[in-house]
């Protein structure tokens, strides 16, 4: 007897269910993870994660549904980025990772990231898969972000994560405010730069400690 439309397609819709069970085991193991900022293993794990996303997405619009536009990666490396932060950083007491969380009163920013301590937040994180359509003005945008951010919050720490990397990586700010994990080279196999997530946590780290703040991540 042949299947209906419904049983056809029970393959996807009961696997794509299924991706937040196992979500929620990778979230519970990672709270109990002791995380060594030595390593690359968090900088290893959103690698993964974003090639396998645009490994299905890429695939399926391109090879099966011709579509000229692919989907965006966005909001899943904010989604991938935002898992190992909240990992790394809310096993500390009033420690809390947030994204889109409304700072400021007369101008208000929404942070991709923001680890705040009880009411006080500490750093800020803005993510970039790439510098997108803005291109050259990209760096001149994340100048004036950061500006928002310090009238707001002077001694909180301000960083930018680009997955594919459009900084100068001869740039003073290059790899302590400034950080990009791969360049974008489909010739070489798009090669990894020197930089990591990391790297991030320990300046995050770094500007905590340097302010004499109770706090101690290290």
């Amino acid at each position: 007897m042949s299947k209906n439309l419904l049983e056809i397609d029970r393959a996807f819709t009961l696997h794509y269910r299924g991706l937040i069970d196992i979500q929620r085991s990778i979230n519970k193991k990672l709270k109990s993870y002791p995380f060594d900022l030595s390593k690359n293993e968090i900088t290893d794990a959103v690698i993964e994660r974003m090639y396998a996303f645009w490994h299905f997405n890429v695939t399926n619009n391109k090879e099966i549904l011709h579509r000229e536009i692919n989907t965006t990666a966005a909001d899943f490396f904010t989604e991938t980025c935002l898992l190992f932060f909240k990992a790394y950083f809310e096993k500390y007491e009033n420690v809390d990772v947030c994204s889109e969380k409304t700072i400021g009163h007369k101008t208000i920013v929404r942070p991709d990231i923001s680890i705040w301590h009880k009411k006080e937040l500490l750093a800020v994180i803005e993510l970039k898969v790439s510098n997108g359509w803005k291109g050259k003005s990209m760096l001149p945008h994340l100048s004036e972000r950061e500006e928002q951010i310090k009238k707001i919050a002077p001694n909180a720490y301000f960083g930018v994560l680009a997955f594919w990397n459009f900084f100068d990586t001869t740039d003073k700010d290059w790899n302590s405010k400034y950080f990009g994990l791969v360049n974008y080279d489909k010739n070489n196999n798009h090669l990894r730069t020197n930089s990591s997530i990391e790297n991030i946590i320990f300046k995050i780290n770094q500007n905590i400690s340097n302010q004499n703040h109770t706090l101690i991540f290290f």
